[in-house]
């Protein structure tokens, strides 16, 4: 295993790529063993029962670790999935991606 010392980066969650300040990118498979499902298991934050559907909000927090000084917080991300029962049969979305956007008073936003 090679050793890389010295370097301040960042690594995007999403793809797993990571790119350093000597403007050198490294791949997920050069530097460390990352999958493409690096979010740990979802929980359900709240459930919206609408006149034609049920909204399942769930958040997810990321298990990739950066060993660096000061660590920042881990990346969370927040999707809902929606059921609707159309011609008696249940259907349910995909997962739609949103926005958290306060801390404080947490609320999400979905296109």
């Amino acid at each position: 295993m090679k050793t890389i010392e010295n370097l301040t980066g960042s690594i995007n969650v999403e793809t797993g790529n990571l790119s350093f300040a000597n403007t050198s990118t490294f791949s997920s498979t050069n530097v460390a063993n990352i999958t493409s499902n690096s979010w740990g298991l979802p929980e359900r934050v709240d459930v919206i029962e609408k006149e034609d559907c049920i909204e399942f909000i769930y958040k997810e927090i990321s298990m990739i670790t950066l060993t660096v000084y000061p660590s920042p917080p881990p990346a969370e991300r927040v999707f809902k999935i929606v059921f609707s029962c159309l011609e008696g049969k249940w259907n349910n979305s995909d997962r739609i991606y949103g926005e958290i956007v306060e801390k404080s008073n947490e609320y999400y936003i979905f296109e």
